[in-house]
């Protein structure tokens, strides 16, 4: 099966917030498993657990992981699957947006599987971005695409406000929120010369393409 590349790479921008005393490390959608691999050869990571899909995926993390557990995130019996232990680290990349039901699983992980000063890393999409503006507005289309915001596998939408009501209503607090900033959705998009520090200072929202956020216990 071709799997899409935009979901099976290293996340950089994601592990660099996992903390070197994070012994466990749970990856929710951990697809081919780099970012475990990453982790545990860099000395981050004692044990990384990972849940995903793709069957083909999970075969592949599974060489270089501890676990991984195929499944769908909305069937209970997946998260059921998960080792009884408490993670130091979950991280839910570009997942909950794929999700029926984003808050009922990250309540149960934050619940259940988080220890009492563990973080949670989520990446989301941002539904307020200025692409949705020109497209839905402008053009009266919406897209499906592969990838991106408009990702035709996308079940939730989210602007910043409805990520803080979700990690809220989770029970978890935000200690951190970081703005990764794009012109336009594609991937090869670049600020026209001498905007970027002017669009991303007074549209701020407008030019996030996706946020990343840390949370703890609240």
């Amino acid at each position: 099966m071709q799997q899409n590349p935009s979901y099976v790479g290293l996340r950089l921008d994601i592990l660099k917030y996992v903390e070197k005393k994070s012994q466990n490390v749970l990856d929710v959608g951990c697809a081919s498993g780099a970012n475990g691999e990453y982790l545990k050869k860099n000395g981050i990571a004692k044990y990384v657990e990972g849940i995903e899909f793709d069957k083909d995926l999970a075969d592949k993390a599974l060489l270089k992981i501890d676990k991984t557990i195929i499944g769908d995130l909305d069937d209970v019996n997946t998260l059921n699957e998960i080792s009884k232990i408490k993670f130091d680290t979950i991280i839910l990349g570009d997942i909950l947006e794929h999700t029926k039901n984003p808050e009922k699983i990250l309540k149960k992980l934050s619940s259940e599987f988080l220890n009492e000063d563990g973080i949670i890393i989520i990446s989301l999409p941002n539904f307020q971005h200025i692409d949705v503006l020109i497209h839905i507005f402008f053009k009266g289309y919406f897209p499906r695409n592969n990838r991106g915001i408009f990702d035709k596998t996308h079940l939730r939408f989210f602007t910043l406000k409805n990520m803080k009501e979700l990690i809220h209503n989770s029970n978890l607090r935000i200690d951190r929120i970081e703005h990764k900033f794009r012109y336009r959705d594609k991937i090869e998009s670049s600020f026209p010369i001498f905007t970027r520090q002017i669009l991303t200072r007074l549209f701020k929202k407008s030019f996030t393409f996706q946020y990343l956020l840390v949370c703890s216990k609240n």
